[in-house]
């Protein structure tokens, strides 16, 4: 009611909305310029004992789907075979040669092993060899097959279900060799069962046998002496 009357009041007012107008938009237009620079997923964390902020950065970024796995090699040591002596062997002939399970027998049982169990009889020929074990034996047939026997790697199988002979034979055996045809020609000289094996040896003749020795022929040798007697001689008087 006090402005004058020229309008000048309303000038003023009208300049200043607009100055306040403008203002405000550019404080919106900072703020909007300031959302789209600041850095992303910045967390700042204000302690309340008067301790600096801290600021943590954004972890990086992984891939859609990728999964991390911790490399870890867990090596497992492959475990010793037993000594020979604590390891129960069976022989089984499947290779139709006589005599072929006894003498495999013989060959592990001067190599230490307990071969208790008597030579066996395979119900079938098999044309390949094979060691079976039981659960835990695995180590130990391996010794046999290849350092006993000559046999490969693959030879050396878990006992399988039913037993290749009947499971009655194989109470308390821990490897079984199959021999099969493939060692049909395999042979032992060797007889004697080593210290401690519950093996008796088998006799041998030539190193059993008691020594015979002949009296000694003595030779008596008489001189033949001629007796020679006087021819007596009687000479008569022809009278």
């Amino acid at each position: 009611m006090h402005a004058r009357g020229d309008g000048s009041f309303g000038r003023s007012a009208g300049s200043q909305t607009l100055k306040g107008a403008a203002l405000i938009l550019i404080a919106i237009v900072i703020g909007i310029v300031l959302l789209h620079t600041a850095p992303a997923n910045t967390t700042t964390i204000t302690s309340g004992n008067g301790t600096p902020p801290t600021t943590h950065a954004p972890s990086p970024s992984k891939p859609h789907g990728s999964t991390t796995t911790a490399a870890s090699s867990a090596t497992t040591a492959a475990p010793a075979p037993r000594p020979p002596a604590q390891v129960r062997v069976a022989v089984a002939n499947g290779s139709g040669v006589t005599g072929l399970a006894a003498r495999i027998r013989a060959q592990l049982n001067s190599a230490g092993y307990n071969t208790a169990a008597p030579p066996l009889n395979a119900p079938v020929p098999v044309p390949t060899t094979s060691v079976y074990y039981i659960p835990g034996y695995q180590a130990d047939a391996l010794a046999v097959a290849t350092g006993q026997l000559s046999l490969p790697a693959s030879t050396v199988k878990p006992m399988p279900s039913p037993t290749p002979v009947p499971s009655s034979q194989l109470f308390g055996v821990d490897v079984l060799v199959l021999a099969g045809a493939d060692i049909g020609g395999a042979s032992s000289s060797t007889t004697e069962a080593p210290a401690g094996n519950t093996i008796a040896p088998s006799p041998t003749v030539a190193s059993r046998a008691a020594a015979t020795t002949a009296p000694p022929h003595h030779t008596t040798t008489t001189a033949h002496v001629p007796a020679t007697a006087p021819h007596p001689t009687t000479t008569a008087a022809h009278a």
